[in-house]
């Protein structure tokens, strides 16, 4: 048996953070939990399986509109981008209304849903989103890089989609990686994977990458509406790959689960795993 601060505490230690970072919360706190339900979205339809199954708890990937810090995540975007060669004033000038966006939306949100749910069916519950996504992250990179390294200097897009594909949950899932901006065939140059920073910074984060140096961007997801703004201000040679969002958080979730069940919780696997 586990408690939720045991579960929580585990995916930290997975990745080194010494914090719970802002879009993650124990929202419902469980001292023996068992038999717990995974998914990557956890509603009350989840929340009602979970007990029609006899489960101890429900954990989330994905935060609800419970997590009212979720916005402060975003700055993981300022430190990737400056990490990146960047300039910080840029950097702020792209994430900045991306976060103020997403605060008004989590304070529209209906916070309670979730958790009173989880309460009244005698759930504990709770959310890990940017533990896992970082160790996703780590894990994607370090295939890509493998794959670049391989390739050597002549590297091309599609290198960068090979060593996605080198993955066992990319080779098993439905999507494949979508080059939207750029070609397979042009040369990589740079390459970059902005994720575990909350969600993808859409076209400003992007062009701000493409301003200083990154030929070839990873976005695990992207809003179709950027796609314009995009293809009408990129550089010439710049490229954006979609890597695909169920799959690559599916790439950080699973060596978390695998350390679940090593130390004894059984997982029932739902809404997305």
């Amino acid at each position: 048996m586990l408690s939720t601060t045991q579960i929580m505490q585990l995916a930290l230690d997975l990745v080194g953070f010494d914090a719970i970072p802002p879009d993650s919360a124990i929202l419902v706190e469980g001292s023996r939990v068992r038999r717990a339900l995974f998914g990557i979205d956890v509603g009350p339809a989840e929340l009602l399986l979970a007990r029609q199954l006899g489960l101890d708890a429900a954990i989330a990937h994905h935060p609800s509109a419970a997590v009212l810090t979720y916005a402060d995540v975003l700055e993981r975007h300022v430190a990737q981008m400056t990490g990146a060669g960047v300039p910080l004033a840029e950097a702020r000038a792209a994430v900045d209304p991306l976060k103020e966006a997403f605060a008004l939306r989590y304070h529209r949100g209906n916070y309670g849903e979730v958790p009173s749910a989880a309460r009244l069916l005698g759930l504990a519950y709770l959310n890990i989103h940017n533990p896992l996504d970082e160790l996703g992250r780590r894990i994607m990179d370090e295939a890509v890089q493998k794959t670049l390294a391989t390739a050597g200097p002549g590297a091309r897009v599609r290198d960068v989609v090979d060593g996605l594909m080198s993955l066992p949950e990319f080779q098993t899932a439905p999507t494949r990686p979508l080059v939207v901006l750029g070609s397979p065939d042009n040369a990589a140059g740079r390459v970059f994977l902005s994720h575990a920073a909350g969600t993808n910074g859409g076209a400003p984060v992007a062009l701000a990458y493409f301003r200083h140096g990154v030929g070839t961007l990873i976005y695990i997801h992207l809003d179709p509406g950027e796609l314009p703004r995009l293809r009408a201000e990129a550089p010439p040679g710049a490229n954006l790959i979609v890597s695909g969002h169920i799959v690559s958080d599916l790439v950080g979730i699973n060596p978390f689960v695998k350390a679940l069940e090593e130390r004894g919780l059984e997982i029932v696997r739902a809404s997305g795993l």
